[in-house]
């Protein structure tokens, strides 16, 4: 069958227009930039952690509670001095395994708890600039008799899906450094501490801070032991989309904000959040005063801070934050 020319190009046309429209929707699902997106809506969504003791939890209540918590409330009161409005934060439960996806999809705008920023990570999301320094270790059965690395060889080992603590489990492994029977995957930290509590595991490996948190959150913390013996460098940064560099930045100048202004000059704010009654030394900042609470010495989970930790937060603190930011930009 024959078909003309008219036809033909009618035909062109329509494809033509047909795939520019198909391109326009596809760019129209994308997320909208975050800090527009709350101006606008007056909304913020935040994934917080299930089980991250003592960075991000749920607690007996079953309120999200910990230091990544905090501070993502107050950085809704800075979004609310930057928006000109109430801000409003929609907690959104997220695990290890669903934590970066959330992120990429738009689910959340930024997730708030203990993830380690990596190479691979950094390939499908943005990190804010570090607030914590961490180190892959292990915990055991204080009756266990296992004492160091090598003291696995032949034993269950375990970890958890999604996380760079597996990573760097399945390569010592891969490498022979750790001979282990088996290496089983769990879906949440809960799981592996309840795996290693009843006898299923031997090992149960991720961050030192977090292995702190669930021992202290154990019915009995003295039947664990934590091995002092590190396999992996873990930095932890809070989570965003790519490509929306204004809120990137938004992020990272109030991490250097809470890190140089003094708990003193905001405790009117931080009471009411709720997240500290006073300012227990007058030199705390409010980083320290939030640290201090979930990690500080009088603390379920007391991390003290290496001088390696504050090197580096001293290092991620450029100048001028406090001259320019929070500002509407212009």
């Amino acid at each position: 069958m024959r078909i003309s020319k008219k036809l033909l190009v009618v035909v062109l046309l329509a494809a033509v227009a047909g795939t520019v429209l198909a391109t326009t929707n596809l760019i129209g699902q994308c997320p909208p930039p975050v800090l527009q997106k709350v101006k606008d809506t007056g909304v913020i969504k935040v994934g917080m952690r299930e089980a991250a003791r003592p960075f991000a939890y749920i607690d007996e209540q079953g309120n999200h509670v910990g230091f990544s918590v905090d501070m993502a409330y107050l950085l809704v009161q800075k979004l609310s001095e930057y928006a000109g409005r109430a801000v409003k934060i929609t907690p959104i439960t997220v695990t290890p395994k669903t934590r970066i996806p959330l992120v990429v999809n738009g689910t959340v705008d930024v997730e708030m708890g203990s993830t380690t920023h990596t190479a691979p990570r950094e390939d499908v999301a943005d990190f804010s600039l570090p607030f914590f320094l961490s180190q892959t270790m292990f915990m055991v059965r204080a009756d266990s008799g296992i004492k160091t690395l090598q003291d696995l060889n032949g034993k269950i080992v375990s970890s958890a899906r999604g996380t760079t603590n597996l990573k760097a489990l399945q390569d010592i492994i891969a490498k022979g450094i750790i001979k282990p029977k088996s290496l089983v995957i769990v879906e949440t930290h809960a799981e592996g501490l309840l795996a290693l509590e009843t006898g299923k595991i031997d090992a149960y490996f991720t961050d030192q801070s977090l292995l702190m948190g669930l021992k202290m959150s154990a019915k009995h913390p003295e039947d664990f032991v934590i091995i002092n013996e590190s396999i992996h460098s873990e930095p932890y940064g809070w989570v965003m989309r790519e490509n929306d560099s204004d809120w990137r930045d938004f992020v990272n100048n109030f991490l250097i904000w809470t890190l140089q202004t003094p708990c003193s000059d905001e405790l009117a704010t931080l009471q009411k959040l709720n997240i500290v009654t006073e300012c227990k030394d007058p030199n705390f900042t409010i980083f320290d005063a939030i640290y201090d609470k979930w990690m500080g010495p009088n603390s379920k989970v007391p991390l003290p801070r290496s001088t390696s930790f504050n090197d580096m937060l001293e290092g991620i603190q450029w100048p001028d934050v406090l001259e320019v930011w929070p500002t509407t930009k212009k």
